[in-house]
């Protein structure tokens, strides 16, 4: 095989497993889901290793980043975080969410009331959302 060829087959390689591909993967149900204001089970990032139960999050929006990635922003009422235990609004990167399942679930009123708040993609004064996909 020629160099070239390789150097093609490796660069398909390479982009069929890149975070993209699971960005893509996790889009469909996510934005379902923010849609019709239903709840997923989310393993995220090393939740597994650290023996976690999946998350549970009403997922409020899905967002585009300033640096091209995919975004989630929603309600946590189960499951690991950094230093906290308690329900509260969240962002997942979708390239650190290891799987979805949209479950039977209903927003609680503190969760409905930060949906319908709407959000303007920062935390804090870090504005970092380039564009909302879909609420």
């Amino acid at each position: 095989m020629k160099p070239t060829h390789v150097a093609m087959i490796l660069l398909v390689a390479i982009a069929l497993f890149s975070p993209a591909q699971a960005q893509s993967v996790h889009e469909a149900p996510l934005c379902e889901a923010a849609k019709t204001n239903r709840v997923v089970e989310i393993v995220y990032d090393e939740d597994v290793s650290k023996g976690c139960l999946p998350r549970l999050v009403d997922v409020h929006q899905v967002a585009i980043g300033n640096n091209g990635k995919l975004y989630m922003h929603g309600w946590q009422s189960r499951g690991c975080t950094t230093r906290r235990d308690y329900a509260s609004e969240r962002i997942f990167r979708f390239d650190k969410i290891k799987s979805v399942k949209v479950i039977d679930g209903v927003f609680d009123e503190k969760s409905q009331s930060v949906k319908d708040e709407g959000w303007d993609g920062c935390i804090g004064s870090n504005c970092f959302i380039k564009e909302n996909i879909c609420e």
